[in-house]
């Protein structure tokens, strides 16, 4: 379906997104005629320099949009724009070269690794199928890019399993730097980490888009990772967004009650605000993507649904509700906007 408002982020005039996500669709099918709605319907951009956030429950797509984003999943339908052309048009060659402008960063730093190949080797692959480097050069780029996310530029030679789990992540980040991209899609890239090592890298994703001029899409389950590195937050739910607006204001209100039930679940660090906090439970568990509810997927769990109403019969449309806030909820008004 068509949404009737693109959300878009607002930009300046000489200021065009690098990405739009145009009513992209992504449906697998699951066998005898049943089909998994993973993505269904989703439109958002993303300025250049910007880092966005997308959170959601497990299982809600947001890796599936991760992958629609970089191709390495065909789109069911609907258009992902790239710096103003449509990946979703592109094949073979060509889009073999639009893919040095987009990486990505793995949630799981080992499986995505091999194991069989040096680090010097991982990193400089991608330099080595794209013709950019010679061997020397290889080498030196690879130690240059070793340096830059932290490592010792001589542990080229080593394996992947040489290293902790924060060290692979580092070679993941080298990896996707290798080639200069303007985005990358980091698919919550800390989550299988400690949290001391969370910080590390979420810091070091920081200076490294100051330094690169990277521009993020940053996945992630946590959101008080989210709410640290993203200039906006996408929130996702069974396949569709949501709620889209600016990280600090988002925080703050909500305009969407599944937003506002996964903020209560954050955890504040001082004992007497947290024993004051009131944790919102969700009833019931999280519909099939396989039947999705009809109406608002959200509303069998929503506490101030209608229901027999307009709740369970119409899909809601994402509609901007404020400057550079979007939300698809019938009832908006109604949600509680202040974060105890």
């Amino acid at each position: 379906m068509t949404s009737s408002v693109l959300p878009v982020s607002e930009p300046a005039a000489t200021d065009a997104p690098l990405l739009r996500v145009i009513d992209v669709v992504k449906h697998f099918s699951a066998g005898v005629g049943a089909t998994v709605k993973a993505v269904d319907g989703v439109s958002f951009d993303i300025r250049p320099g910007e880092t966005v956030g997308l959170v959601g429950e497990s299982g809600c797509g947001k890796s599936t949009l991760g992958r629609l984003i970089t191709r390495l999943l065909p789109v069911t339908s609907g258009q992902i724009l790239f710096d103003g052309v449509d990946l979703t048009a592109l094949r073979g060659e060509h889009l073999r070269q639009q893919r040095k402008q987009l990486q990505i960063i793995f949630q799981d730093p080992f499986a995505s690794l091999d194991p069989r190949m040096t680090i010097g080797d991982i990193i400089g692959e991608p330099l080595v199928n794209f013709g950019l480097a010679g061997r020397h050069e290889k080498d030196r780029r690879v130690q240059e890019l070793l340096r830059v996310v932290g490592l010792n530029p001589y542990f080229n030679n080593r394996y992947p399993h040489e290293f902790s789990g924060g060290q692979r992540q580092r070679i993941g980040i080298a990896r996707a730097l290798a080639l200069r991209p303007k985005l990358i899609v980091c698919d919550e890239p800390v989550s299988a980490l400690d949290v001391s090592i969370q910080a590390q890298i979420v810091n070091l994703l920081e200076d490294l888009q100051a330094e690169f001029h990277l521009t993020y899409l940053f996945i992630a389950h946590d959101l008080s990772v989210v709410r640290h590195i993203s200039d906006r937050v996408l929130v996702m739910y069974l396949g569709k967004l949501v709620e889209i607006a600016p990280s600090d204001v988002l925080y703050q209100s909500q305009q969407h009650p599944y937003t506002r039930a996964l903020l209560s679940a954050i955890p504040v660090p001082d004992p007497r605000v947290e024993s004051q906090r009131r944790l919102i439970h969700l009833s019931g568990e999280i519909p099939s993507p396989l039947h999705p509810p009809s109406g608002c997927r959200f509303h069998p769990r929503c506490p101030i649904a209608e229901a027999p109403g307009i709740c369970s019969q119409v899909e809601p449309p994402m509609e901007q509700k404020a400057p550079g806030r979007f939300a698809a909820c019938h009832f908006s008004d109604r949600v509680v906007t202040e974060v105890g």
